[in-house]
């Protein structure tokens, strides 16, 4: 029986072949916003056919309902069947290519009959793209660029599907094991990618471990690898790796299994074997070392810092008072501003800022100036109805080309906060970007730069700045640098954010939330500061209202 992911993919896979066929784009957005709309349901839709109520669901309509309904009953959609007869769907795999939309995808494939990567990466070396009508040697340059980045990619989990899965199967053999079971790995360490899960569990009973695994039912293939060590495949495409651990020894088996191999064999060369600990605390205490936090157990300065108790203190998610970069359904988010709101009051948030899109980015039906003054009357409104949580009128500003902003400077003015972002030509030059982000930062209304490399996590690259005179002008302009917490994002990634940090720029951690659940994605972003070794200080967010009003009003 198809999940809701793999509805969501059917319907998005429809509606990209459709308009490569040549159909009107315009027809199309309802199949893909159903799609988001499956990747964020709650409910199964198998239970919703079971229960006649899909059309309960906001965005499925009866036409998409009977889709739906087709597609459980069946376990195919013979509409689909017959578009993938007409037009092949390998040419989907061209999407992945960064700046590669639709529109080139059809033409490719109608003017040069290209169907998949492989020809498209031959006809770029024979210069044949740079013939199409409005390409050049530019576009074909990046084009292979972008081909050689896929090639590239490792195929490991995003953290944002690795913790949640690691966490779960914790949970699942604790509670069958009735023994602690902790994460461990490049999951506990908060890598932005891991490429498997790795648990340690406080029982020296392998074959009861690999026991439990089988009746978790997220595993595959699950065999002692080592008497001690069970392993199996989870759903998710990695490998588990369960540690069997003996109760006196779980703190110091814990450790050696959390940090990198490198700082693990440093640690063993300077201390030997280590002590049998029940605990990491107990283990950290017997080798007189101040306790190193899992995600700074890569660097192997941080065991010298260890030893003089000089580690950094670290940001904690219980330091975030709020968010300052998400949408409501005034643009391209999900939620009204007062279940925005809502949300933010439940997880103890002071404050929280009603950034959506400006008008110039249509793809997310942007804000226009008449509808941003609108707006301001419903966040008032809302301000009234939930009185514990200050909302905050400000707008995620679309930087166009040529670095000026989608918003006259009298319009930024009367916000309270402004949220500047680049989406579009980030595989410009580096003299390009670092001059168009400057002219930004420059411009006395933008208080902070949204997820400034733009990046996609193996998807796309993103942009390349000369960081040392971003990190000049941020501080000269007092602009705070974002950590975007979605985990497909993770921009600033931590080398960048720690270089920043170490510069002395102020930074912010937001979720560019989308939907009341998406403001729990803080965690991936409060991880990369950790990994950056940045404590409560330097993040703009962690101070109360009246700091962070404070500072709006420098």
């Amino acid at each position: 029986m198809p999940d809701n992911r793999a509805l969501a993919e059917q319907l998005k896979m429809f509606a990209d072949l459709s308009e490569i066929k040549g159909e009107n784009p315009f027809r199309l957005i309802a199949y893909r916003r159903a799609a988001d709309t499956l990747d964020e349901l709650d409910e199964s839709v198998e239970q919703l056919v079971r229960e006649n109520r899909l059309t309960e669901v906001p965005g499925i309509g009866p036409g998409i309902a009977a889709t739906l309904k087709e597609m459980v009953e069946t376990g195919a959609w013979s509409a689909l069947d017959e578009l993938q007869d007409e037009v092949p769907s390998t040419l989907l795999t061209m999407l992945d290519i960064p700046g590669v939309g639709t529109k080139s995808v059809t033409r490719f494939y109608h003017e040069l009959g290209i169907t998949d990567l492989v020809q498209l990466e031959a006809s770029a070396r024979q210069d044949d793209i740079r013939k199409l009508k409005g390409f050049g040697a530019k576009q074909e340059a990046r084009i292979l660029s972008g081909i050689a980045f896929l090639n590239q990619r490792t195929g490991r989990l995003s953290i944002g599907t690795g913790l949640p899965a690691a966490e779960l199967l914790a949970e699942q053999l604790s509670a069958r094991l009735e023994v602690d079971v902790a994460i461990a790995g490049s999951v506990r360490r908060m890598c932005e990618t891991v490429g498997n899960l790795d648990l340690v569990a406080a029982s020296d009973d392998a074959h009861a471990i690999a026991t439990a695994l089988a009746e978790s039912g997220a595993l595959t293939d699950i065999q002692l690898t080592e008497p001690s060590i069970a392993t199996g495949k989870h759903a998710a495409g990695v490998e588990v790796r369960v540690l069997a651990a003996d109760p006196e020894e779980y703190g110091s088996e814990l450790f050696r299994w959390t940090g990198s191999r490198e700082f693990v064999a440093a640690c063993e060369q300077q201390f030997g074997a280590g002590p049998a600990a029940e605990s990491e605390a107990q283990f950290f205490e017997a080798l007189n070392l101040q306790p190193i936090p899992p995600e700074l157990r890569e660097s192997l300065r941080m065991i010298d810092l260890a030893r003089t108790n000089a580690l950094p203190r670290l940001i904690e998610v219980s330091d975030i008072r709020g968010d300052l970069h998400l949408h409501s359904d005034w643009s391209d988010g999900h939620g009204t501003i007062l279940e925005m709101a809502t949300a933010a009051r439940e997880r103890g948030y002071e404050y929280l800022s009603i950034s959506d899109h400006s008008g110039g980015l249509a793809i997310a039906h942007g804000v226009t100036i008449e509808r941003l003054r609108q707006q301001w009357v419903e966040i008032e409104r809302a301000n009234e109805q939930v009185p514990e949580i200050r909302l905050l009128k400000a707008s995620e500003v679309e930087v166009h080309l040529d670095g000026s902003l989608d918003f006259p400077d009298e319009v930024l003015a009367e916000l309270d906060l402004v949220v500047a972002s680049l989406h579009s030509g980030l595989n410009h030059s580096i003299e390009e970007l670092t001059e168009r982000i400057v002219k930004v930062m420059r411009n006395p209304h933008v208080d902070i730069i949204a997820h400034p490399t733009g990046r996609i996590i193996e998807r796309r690259p993103g942009g390349t700045y000369d960081w040392e005179t971003v990190f000049k002008v941020a501080l000269e302009t007092g602009t705070a640098l974002e950590i975007n917490a979605n985990p497909a994002r993770l921009d600033l990634r931590d080398e960048v954010a720690a270089d920043a940090h170490r510069a002395g720029v102020l930074l912010v951690i937001d979720t560019d939330a989308h939907d009341v659940r998406s403001l729990d994605l803080m965690r991936y972003g409060v991880g990369v500061a950790r990994r950056a070794g940045v404590g409560p200080e330097g993040v703009l967010n962690t101070r109360p209202l009246a700091s962070l009003l404070d500072w709006l009003g420098r």
